[in-house]
């Protein structure tokens, strides 16, 4: 509603003889971006001519460093919660456009599905970026988030099989009269019949 995106930082469960649950709530902006080598290092890369080139790492984060934290404490036996703003500074400006967030943009599994079922059909990115925003004129999805579910569900449905060996299974699912030769692993020629 106000357009600040709350994640849980940590979350401690408690237990017998231990303290009550608690969650620590913060801005997803909170923290500092780590990176895994230090801003110094460089990755070197190999160009066409195999000579060695060094290059500076180029990244982007949302992490702003934000000091906004709320704390959550289980009071009771039941799930009766306690909120307590632990710090309400908030040190960056709020998002006046949720267009492209990446929490608000997440596909609900009822969309995923269906698009799961149009890319299935051949429908166009697009069209199906179309389809959502008419269902639903709230959706903040782009198209990035469009490609990225695709790529995601293809990878699944691959399930770590080669693309050759991907479609071989798929000619023995839809019973294609399939043929081919092999030189070291290698698939040299192929030949296919429609199923009579």
């Amino acid at each position: 509603m106000n357009n600040i995106f709350i994640v849980i930082k940590r979350f401690d469960y408690g237990g017998e003889g231990k303290r009550r649950p608690r969650v620590i709530l913060a801005c997803e902006s909170s923290g500092n971006y780590k990176s895994c080598k230090s801003s110094e290092t460089t990755d070197i890369r190999s160009d066409a001519n195999s000579d060695m080139k060094k290059c500076v790492r180029d990244t982007g984060t949302k992490k702003f460093g934000c000091p906004f934290l709320l704390k959550g404490v289980n009071i009771g036996d039941r799930d009766n919660w306690k909120l307590e703003v632990v710090c309400r500074v908030y040190n960056h400006p709020i998002s006046e456009y949720l267009q492209g967030h990446s929490f608000v943009g997440r596909l609900s599994e009822e969309e995923n599905a269906l698009l799961v079922d149009m890319s299935k059909s051949l429908v166009e990115p697009r069209d199906i970026l179309v389809t959502l925003k008419d269902r639903d004129a709230m959706d903040a999805s782009t198209m990035k988030t469009i490609y990225n579910v695709r790529i995601r569900n293809r990878t699944k449905e691959f399930a770590g099989r080669t693309q050759m060996q991907q479609l071989l299974t798929k000619l023995s699912e839809h019973n294609y009269i399939e043929w081919h030769m092999t030189s070291r692993d290698i698939v040299t020629n192929l030949f296919l019949d429609t199923p009579h």
